[in-house]
């Protein structure tokens, strides 16, 4: 399994959106985690209708796994049971809803974070794990940073997007190693992604094209909340999926060594 988490630096460049996209092609088993620390929005977003319709609870996510394991030392893959949802629309999805509010983040606490990460990161070999981060902040949970295979940083082309992203990315790579540290270039032409990598001087691990309507349903829920399987954000998103997946998973696994982390692997398909 792997654990890929995404993040934003400021200005809303796309990570919920690039997060959902990613779940919807990905080509296994995934569980996706609304983590942002000021409070999620893929369940009242893109999920937004099945949400109102009772297909999912908002009660149950990641508030109710750290409240139920509050007395807990640690996190296991059990201990998501109940707390993890099925989304209706895609069954190789299951949701771990984010909190309402950013007060609630006072409730989760450092260790229910803790518990977390650790929980995510023992959910079996066949079930990769996405992680929405919301903004950087110093709210973020440095125990699923900690805990991440990949974290990107979602950026779009533009001046006030790269400016935003520097400060957040000198203070990851002090937290990170760099192989384990890249961009998520959104809303983007294959010469804007090369444009921001230069910039930023770090590897771009996804590259996401200018959809607004396939953005338009996988943020807000819109146009029924069912992506088009042509849309071009899909299409990008799939092949990407594939690299990631194929590329995360590629570990050996002797009993007693640390398993190494691996590189991203950039441009063409997998």
């Amino acid at each position: 399994m792997a654990v890929i988490a995404l993040m934003s630096a400021k200005a809303a460049p796309g990570v919920t959106t690039a997060v959902a996209a990613l779940a919807w092609v990905w080509p296994t088993e995934v569980l996706l985690a609304d983590c942002d620390p000021a409070g999620g929005d893929l369940a009242a977003g893109w999920l937004g209708r099945w949400l109102l319709a009772g297909q999912l609870r908002a009660d149950r996510g990641v508030l109710s796994f750290a409240t139920e394991t509050r007395h807990e030392r640690g996190g296991s893959c059990g201990s998501l049971d109940g707390h993890a949802q099925p989304v209706a629309v895609a069954p190789h999805i299951r949701l771990l809803a984010g909190l309402a509010s950013p007060a609630q983040n006072a409730s989760v606490g450092a260790a229910g974070w803790h518990r977390l990460a650790q929980a995510l990161t023992t959910t079996g070999p066949a079930r990769d794990v996405l992680v929405d981060l919301g903004r950087y902040s110093p709210a973020t949970p440095h125990a699923l940073l900690q805990a991440a295979d990949l974290v990107l940083l979602a950026v779009r082309p533009h001046a006030r997007h790269v400016l935003a992203a520097r400060p957040a990315l000198a203070e990851l790579a002090r937290q990170l190693e760099p192989d384990r540290l890249g961009l998520a270039v959104c809303a983007t032409t294959a010469a804007g992604s090369r444009d921001v990598r230069n910039a930023l001087g770090f590897a771009v691990g996804l590259e996401l094209p200018h959809d607004p309507r396939a953005a338009a349903v996988l943020s807000d829920g819109e146009y029924g909340g069912l992506p088009a399987a042509r849309a071009l954000l899909l299409r990008a998103a799939r092949r990407t999926a594939l690299r990631l997946h194929r590329t995360l998973n590629l570990r050996p696994s002797p009993p007693s060594a640390p398993v190494p982390r691996v590189p991203i692997v950039t441009g063409g398909r997998p």
